[in-house]
């Protein structure tokens, strides 16, 4: 009798062969990635859309992106204990489709009536936040059931390579929108499309079969009679979720998101504030120039080194986290101290003007090499998480350890927004004083690789054992 192989065995792997087995993961996430910059990109104009021809309100701004957040690590709570139980198409289609619907009710928001106004931004956004706060546990947990260990880190470096390309790619075109005031309009398609993407998913989407592809079980899960069934009890979390690596890496969550998230909420109001001017699609064209490449460079090219690497052992994982946030700290601070001259309004709006200016090359090139590592934060964090987890924690740990970098994502902004004021719109100060929080997130990860490798061998053994149980139930089942 020919022999059943394990899956994905002998066939063909790359991009095109990822892309057309994960497609659902890409829909969901890079729908997210589209808008997850409008805000950002366009914070002025956001704040002339409610308060027309006052200051920037940065406060109200960063209470928007920060309340956002916390809904985000709310609901990954809720996604992440439901998809290690229920089908995953399912919960994608479902949040994909409020996700649309969040967008598209944006497109609604009344113009130039102050607080009304920003309330209905508000209520916009938490939509918005509530079902996206879903895509990363579910994508975590059906990824790990559906990919292969040698795959996971291409699939993350994929879906990274992807999250950037969209990113500024719905920079660009909201920049260009927003800017022409078809704000309206870009809300409207985009909040179409994504519910359409969730039709499809939910028609189209398969349910990938649990823990079939770890290398331990994938074996015995060939059978189609052999389920995987187990579910989280008090001694599996206390031995797996309760390890010390993990509880580092929900620790740390808090501190480098502050470093991930703040630049990008500080940058973009410091260069297109008074005096200096600079137009949404100017800085959207910026990022294309210096921060696609970077991120491209980071997510395809640096995670083959970082795969390389690990290899050896999954310690190298971890210092390329650490080196990630050490040299995001410090090309950031770098960025804020560099002298960027003043520009009138029209000035900004020239990217001729923009791009001949010396500093502007100089803060693009820090921009490339931050966007590259956070490329590798990105990638390899993931692979981490999943070795030193069960099968049916896959949802659970990843929505706590997302829970708890939002929460980190979204305190930064609104600290910001406050320190701004407080230090009379003092930037260097402000993004001193926050981003020095976030140092602390090395310091933790470094502390992880004393307890790594224990972590891991001890869910291999548990899976080794349930192997065992589950071969020897089917031969007594079948007597």
């Amino acid at each position: 009798m020919e022999e059943k192989k394990a899956p994905n065995s002998g066939r063909q792997e790359g991009f095109i062969y990822l892309l057309k087995k994960l497609w659902v993961n890409f829909f969901v996430y890079n729908s997210y990635a589209f808008t997850v910059s409008m805000i950002f990109i366009n914070f002025i104009i956001v704040s002339n859309i409610m308060w027309p021809g006052e200051d920037f309100h940065s406060s109200e701004l960063g209470l928007i992106v920060g309340t956002g957040m916390y809904v985000m690590a709310i609901s990954g709570i809720l996604f992440g204990f439901l998809a290690d139980r229920y089908s995953r198409i399912y919960l994608m289609s479902f949040t994909e489709i409020i996700f649309g619907i969040g967008v598209f009710l944006n497109g609604l928001v009344p113009e130039g009536l102050g607080l009304i106004s920003f309330n209905f931004f508000l209520i916009c956004n938490l939509i918005r936040s509530f079902s996206s706060g879903g895509f990363y546990p579910i994508i975590i947990s059906y990824v790990n059931d559906s990919t292969e260990e040698k795959e996971k880190s291409q699939f993350f470096g994929m879906l990274q390579a992807l999250f950037q390309l969209f990113q500024i790619s719905g920079m660009i075109i909201s920049a260009i929108l927003f800017q022409n005031a078809f704000w309206r309009q870009f809300f409207w398609v985009t909040g179409v499309i994504f519910i359409a993407f969730g039709i499809l998913i939910f028609f189209k989407g398969k349910e990938p079969k649990r823990a079939s592809t770890q290398d331990e079980l994938k074996h015995v899960l060939l059978d189609d009679d052999i389920k995987y069934d187990y579910k989280l009890n008090k001694e599996t979390i206390k031995t797996t979720i309760i390890a010390p690596t993990n509880i580092i890496a929900f620790a740390e969550g808090i501190f480098t998101t502050i470093i991930l998230m703040v630049p990008d909420f500080l940058l973009v109001a410091y260069i297109q504030s008074p005096p200096h001017n600079l137009s949404s699609f100017a800085t959207s064209m910026y990022m294309v120039i210096f921060g696609l490449p970077g991120g491209l460079f980071g997510s395809l090219a640096l995670a083959k080194l970082s795969d390389k690497l690990a290899k050896r052992n999954i310690k190298y994982r971890i210092y390329f986290i650490v080196f990630s946030i050490v040299t995001l700290f410090g090309l950031y601070i770098l960025i804020f101290y560099l002298p960027i001259p003043n520009l009138s309004i029209e000035e900004g709006e020239n990217l001729a003007i923009v791009f001949s200016l010396p500093v502007i090359w100089v803060i693009g090139l820090c921009a490339f090499f931050a966007r590259a590592v956070v490329g590798i934060w990105n990638i390899n964090q993931p692979p981490i998480l999943q070795a030193i987890n069960l099968p049916e924690a896959q949802g659970t740990v990843s929505s706590a350890n997302q829970f708890l970098e939002l929460i980190g994502s979204g305190t930064g902004p609104i600290i910001a927004g406050f320190l701004l004021i407080y230090f009379n719109q003092n930037y260097q100060i402000t993004v001193t004083l926050v981003m020095g929080i976030g140092i602390f997130g090395g310091v933790l990860w470094l502390l992880a690789t004393k307890w790594i490798n224990k972590d891991i061998e001890r869910v291999s053994d548990i899976l080794k054992k349930r192997g065992s149980e589950l071969s020897m139930k089917n031969k007594e089942s079948k007597i």
